[in-house]
């Protein structure tokens, strides 16, 4: 039941953050953005045991690849957010020129990793919605 409600926050969280909203509120459902990315993968840590562990097929590259460049292009996206933060963590200064350009595009790449990865799990996540019922 947790699991679920992490990913429906995670969905819903990640819907925000494309549609325009104030700067403060962006930065702050993006912080809540990556504490539930923390928690999806701390839910799904069984996976990332059994990585090294049985054959790879064709299927199981690709999911692996599918993971794999959806967790670093969501950590590339996170990265820079901090680093061009306007409001919340405007502190935390590590480089502003042109971050906003790599944070978009990281974002964008972000959300093509992570269609594939709902395209790719919608068995499993199609069996714990219908358990919701």
């Amino acid at each position: 039941m947790k699991k679920i409600a992490v990913d429906i926050l995670m969905g819903i969280t990640i819907i925000l953050e494309f549609v325009s909203l104030p700067i403060l509120l962006h930065e702050v459902l993006g912080i809540g953005l990556a504490f539930l990315i923390i928690l999806h993968i701390n839910y799904n840590k069984k996976y990332f045991k059994s990585i090294f562990k049985g054959k790879y097929n064709l299927k199981r590259t690709v999911d692996l690849f599918i993971h794999f460049g959806l967790l670093f292009s969501l950590a590339a996206t996170i990265i820079s957010g901090i680093c061009c933060s306007q409001k919340s963590l405007k502190k935390i200064t590590i480089a502003g020129y042109k971050m906003s350009h790599i944070h978009k595009g990281t974002s964008i790449i972000s959300l093509v990793f992570l269609g594939l990865h709902l395209f790719t799990t919608r068995k499993k996540l199609f069996r714990a919605i219908k358990k919701l019922q």
